[in-house]
């Protein structure tokens, strides 16, 4: 008999919180899938959300896309007013990318990305990129060029981060990072040409602030650097024969290790072992792949090629002062006298860091 009376609590209990749960149609509401933010004068922002609609053609239906902006001082404050402008009301529920302005970015994303991060509606795991220019602009196609526009955003950044050259990132890594005294965040960057929305690189900022930025071949490198890689694709400019040819090579395994080589606390120094196997996928030059010593000869060059790159690389993150690679990080899990400041202004600029290379090519491909 208690058992029963239990069970009849339980299941008023679920019913009364059940009646308490705010429930939507789907097909009463507008899911936005892009939002993208512009700066505008007197401290306002340029806010553009794209969501996708159906229209009903006799039995079949066909999905559209639809574009509003709207000038406001806050987000939350842009989806409300650009509400009494729509037939049915915009929703998060569905937000893939959120895209910032270059003018935003320079001046500062935090806020931005804060209340996104807040609201439950939203996933933490959504892309957050940085437009070459004005964002708002990027996202804006004719009809039917792209029809899902907020689909394909973010599939083209997802399998770039998976397959090629542009390193993981997403809202929860991206404020992860950026509240990190020991490491500074990136963004990846887009810019849209004629029709066409491309990856250009990645955005670097220090504190919530981009200041610098990266090109694809430099940001295949940050991506070795960063934890290692299993894909990505560069090609490297070699000399044979005094004549430049080209070796087009894809990465198929990447083992990173960071050695702290410090001999006192007060001037850290670190070696960063760089271990690849990739194989040559394409080639121009008279190299014959199943000769090992044309092997040895690309084996060489591009090591010494990506040595360079990567040392060149981190001297630019020490002269500028923003740390994408967390030496910071690194040395405060070595340390008890962790100071993020003194570490900003005198250790870290003059860090020592070495960089080796082994690179071993696997295979040349095959040809039927």
């Amino acid at each position: 008999m208690k058992s029963r009376i239990r069970l009849l609590v339980v299941c008023l209990q679920f019913a009364v919180l059940s009646g308490c749960l705010q429930t939507q149609v789907i097909d009463d509401i507008s899911l936005i899938q892009t939002v993208s933010f512009d700066k505008e004068d007197d401290d306002n922002i340029h806010y553009t959300v794209s969501y996708p609609f159906f229209l009903e053609q006799g039995k079949e239906s066909k999905i559209g896309i639809e574009q509003r902006s709207i000038i406001s001082e806050t987000p939350e404050e842009a989806r409300s007013q650009l509400n009494t402008k729509t037939d049915k009301p915009l929703r998060y529920g569905q937000l893939r990318v959120v895209l910032f302005g270059q003018d935003i970015a320079e001046e500062g994303v935090e806020q931005y990305a804060r209340s996104f991060y807040r609201n439950p509606r939203i996933g933490n795991r959504i892309f957050l990129a940085v437009s070459d220019g004005t964002a708002g602009n990027a996202l804006r196609f004719e009809e039917g060029s792209k029809e899902r526009i907020g689909m394909y955003f973010s599939n083209m950044i997802e399998h770039n981060m998976n397959f090629e050259n542009i390193p993981e990132s997403n809202m929860h890594l991206f404020l992860f990072n950026l509240y990190n005294d020991g490491k500074d965040a990136f963004l990846p960057m887009v810019k849209r040409e004629k029709q066409e929305l491309h990856l250009t690189g990645v955005g670097l900022f220090d504190g919530e602030r981009m200041t610098a930025s990266l090109n694809m071949k430099e940001t295949f490198i940050l991506k070795l650097l960063l934890s290692g890689s299993r894909n990505g694709t560069s090609q490297f400019p070699i000399s044979e024969q005094g004549n430049k040819v080209y070796v087009v090579i894809e990465n198929i395994f990447t083992d990173l290790d960071f050695r702290d080589i410090s001999k006192t606390a007060q001037q850290p120094a670190y070696e960063v072992n760089l271990d690849m196997k990739g194989e040559v996928t394409d080639h121009t030059g008279d190299f014959n792949l199943s000769n090992k010593k044309d092997i040895g000869t690309i084996e060489s060059k591009v090591q010494k090629q990506i040595k360079t790159e990567a040392a060149d690389l981190i001297q630019r993150f020490q002269d500028t002062n923003i740390d994408p690679l967390g030496f910071g990080e690194k040395y405060r899990s070595t340390t008890r006298n962790w100071n993020p400041e003194k570490w900003k202004e005198s250790m870290y600029p003059k860090m020592d860091v070495q960089v080796k290379v082994n690179l071993e090519i696997l295979q040349s491909g095959a040809i039927e």
